[in-house]
């Protein structure tokens, strides 16, 4: 097994471990193979890359947020005083180091298992409470400083090494007041709720991240226009709230020699509530949280009368939307698995968001011109910008070939027990549900804002959009590879190849765009356009579905 960077590290240190009862040597192998799976695990922020057998995922993911902190190291070069940058700085900061010990590292911090593995044994409580501190110390700290270290450095050349102290010495209490909130949060939640609806809150920080990956960069040219921007501030009581105004203030205080009492008060509070935080976590928090980790083996057998409504409007969809019995029964099988696949909705929610916030980055250009309300609502309603709306389309269609991921996959051989003499039904089913619960509510909410911006005379060019996006995605169906809905791991790759997929998608969808945007010039030429689109609709739909079992099990080897 390898042995770490880290582990050398603490072997200097391994008196202070023995003195106060720690057993060293069985401490350093927990934290070796620990620090093995880390390696292992794919980070959040790699969901949509594959995998390779003896690739290093956890160094990997340190690049790409070492790329992300490339941005708050520009911050230091920013022409505006200590207290403002290390403001934007630190926020950034925390957010990403917490966000990421939700996502990435609950199953360090939550982890039942390793004490029912190892306290039958010679091992005492103590040396795994230790292991498992230490684990979250080394990973806290490498995280913080591949977001952090360009910033450090930066900052160094240009403030000198008293900047390179205090910000080192406050991203250790920021890590500190990281896992303290951490575990306050799972602690409130395990609190009044079961261990499923944790693992469910957990889910949506790990959509929440990739979400902000997905499209915060997107915005990151437009926060600053340093032609326009002032920066005005005057001290407020509710500044005594706010974290990052504590660690900026030491900068402020000891760089730039600000020696008010407000500065000083808010140094103090840096340094206060995270060494106070970590005495109650220490002292209070670890023995009950540990207790309540238990939760996280129980699920709430409860009857929801929400799921009951739910089940009720999927039948009723069903019957509508289906015409066999073996369909409308693959239709509610499609609806409930995309409901209850936490790593599906991983991957599949931050390109519904990306999706959605596309053809508003679209406009940001005449949003963000500087002329009035009206001005611009006048603009948008005489212009084609409405046709940004495709870039969703391309999106969203590109998102149905997901649904032959699942992290249940093995449970797949169900489909050929079954007595069902073709495979056609069961796709059609599934398809027909993700589109009604994901690619509709969408593109409706989509469509809303446009309209709202626009004016209702665009309504029948969403209309011919919406089907030209069902084209595309019948398009792909019918290239793609011939798979059954939740058949493979999310770590096997695909019929074509997914940057493939994703320029079909470009192309066609830009073709229609095209041909949209030239009828649009023609007396009655969106409705001409609907209503080929249509036909070319349900021609595809015929051959699309012109399946066998042989062609599955083909594709499927």
């Amino acid at each position: 097994m390898k042995d770490f960077a880290a582990l050398k590290l603490l072997d200097r240190l391994d008196f202070l471990f023995k003195k106060i009862g720690v057993d060293y040597s069985t401490m350093r192998r927990i934290l070796q193979v620990q620090l093995t799976m880390d390696e292992r695990r794919m980070p959040t922020i790699l969901t949509n890359q594959k995998k390779t057998r003896n690739g290093n995922s956890f160094k990997s993911s340190l690049i790409i947020y070492g790329i992300l902190g490339f941005f708050i190291g520009l911050l230091m070069l920013v022409p505006f005083p200590l207290f403002y940058k290390m403001n934007l700085a630190f926020g950034l900061i925390i957010f990403m180091v917490m966000a990421t010990m939700i996502s990435d590292f609950s199953t360090v911090l939550l982890d039942v298992k390793d004490k029912n593995i190892l306290l039958p044994r010679p091992v005492d409580a103590r040396t795994i409470n230790t292991a498992k501190l230490m684990h979250i110390v080394i990973y806290l700290f490498t995280i913080t400083m591949s977001i952090s270290g360009l910033a450090l450095l930066v900052g160094l050349f240009k403030y000198g090494v008293a900047f390179a102290l205090i910000f080192m010495f406050e991203l250790v209490l920021i890590c500190c007041l990281v896992v303290f909130f951490t575990s306050i949060l799972y602690m409130a939640i395990l609190s009044f709720f079961d261990g499923e609806k944790l693992k469910d809150m957990i889910n949506y920080i790990q959509i929440l991240l990739s979400v902000f990956m997905l499209v915060g960069y997107q915005f990151m040219g437009r926060i600053f226009n340093l032609k326009l921007l002032t920066v005005t501030f005057h001290p407020a009581w509710w500044h005594f709230l706010i974290p990052t105004t504590w660690f900026a203030a030491p900068f402020s205080l000891f760089i730039e020699h600000n020696s008010s009492q407000y500065f000083i008060a808010l140094s103090l509070l840096a340094l206060i509530v995270p060494t106070a935080a970590t005495v109650l976590y220490m002292t209070l928090v670890i023995p009950y949280f540990e207790g309540k980790l238990q939760k996280l083996n129980s699920s709430s057998m409860r009857a929801n009368k929400g799921a009951a409504l739910r089940v009720k409007i999927q039948r009723a969809a069903a019957n509508m939307l289906c015409f066999s019995r073996t369909e409308k029964a693959f239709y509610q099988f499609t609806q409930n698995m995309l409901s209850n696949e936490r790593k599906l909705k991983l991957q599949l929610y931050p390109q519904l968001a990306f999706a959605l916030a596309m053809p508003f980055l679209m406009l940001s250009g005449i949003i963000g011109s500087g002329g009035s309300w009206s001005d611009i609502l006048v603009e948008l309603a005489n212009s084609k910008l409405y046709l940004a709306v495709y870039w969703s389309a391309i999106i969203l269609a590109f998102t149905a070939t997901m649904i032959s991921s699942s992290e249940n996959y093995s449970g797949a051989w169900i489909y050929r027990a079954l007595p069902i003499e073709s495979p056609v039904p069961l796709l059609k089913g599934s398809l027909k549900a993700f589109i009604v619960k994901f690619i509709i509510p969408i593109y409706l909410l989509i469509a809303l804002i446009f309209v709202l911006l626009c004016g209702l005379k665009i309504i029948p060019d969403l209309i011919l959009i919406f089907i030209n996006m069902i084209m595309v995605l019948l398009f792909i169906f019918k290239l793609n590879r011939k798979e059954l809905p939740f058949y493979r791991d999310f770590q096997v790759t695909q019929g074509m190849n997914r940057m493939g997929i994703m320029l079909i998608s470009v192309l066609v969808c830009g073709f229609c765009a095209l041909v949209h945007l030239l009828l649009t010039y023609v007396p009655f030429g969106v409705t001409l356009n609907i209503v080929l689109s249509l036909v070319i609709i349900t021609v595809l739909w015929r051959k699309s579905f012109n399946i066998t079992w042989k062609e599955i099990i083909k594709d499927a080897i």
